[in-house]
């Protein structure tokens, strides 16, 4: 498959993303502590969100895309309640879209670090992605198909 060759390219350009911690749990935009450093604010704000998101992916309402995004794997899923049981929670495409918005401005400051394009951070974001994935997570390949991560089959070289 395509997405094993850009492995083999991704593992050469080894570009570091910093991991996302889940200690805390965040709703969309929730301001953290203001810091001078943008890139920790960045990594904040998205560890923040981390817990939301992996409790999504194992729902499987969002999945990984291979440019380094989330997204909703339907779209009747983008207006549901982030937390059903609370009616002021932010709505899964809310929270996808602050969650893209800091993915993005990460990976523009470390293409800048890197002198890599941004979409280049992002491809190796959506492949440590899919490497990390459970089984039942969705995965969105460059195609625009979504396939669950157990029925990806490894290429042999």
């Amino acid at each position: 498959m395509r997405i094993f060759t850009i492995v083999s390219t991704a593992f050469l350009l080894a570009a570091a993303i910093p991991c996302q911690d889940n200690d805390k749990k965040q709703q969309g935009n929730q301001q953290s502590k203001p810091t001078n450093d943008p890139r920790a604010e960045l990594k904040e704000r998205m560890k923040l969100r981390h817990a939301d998101l992996d409790r999504l992916r194992d729902g499987e309402k969002v999945g990984e895309t291979w440019a380094g995004l989330v997204e909703v794997v339907k779209d009747s899923y983008a207006q549901e309640k982030v937390d059903p049981a609370d009616k002021k929670s932010l709505t899964i495409a809310e929270l996808l879209a602050a969650e893209n918005k800091d993915r993005k401005a990460l990976f523009e400051l470390l293409a800048t670090e890197q002198k890599l394009t941004s979409e280049a951070v992002g491809k190796q974001n959506g492949i440590r992605t899919l490497e990390k994935a459970a089984d039942n997570h969705w995965l969105k390949l460059e195609d625009g198909r979504w396939v669950h991560k157990k029925s990806i089959k490894p290429v042999k070289k």
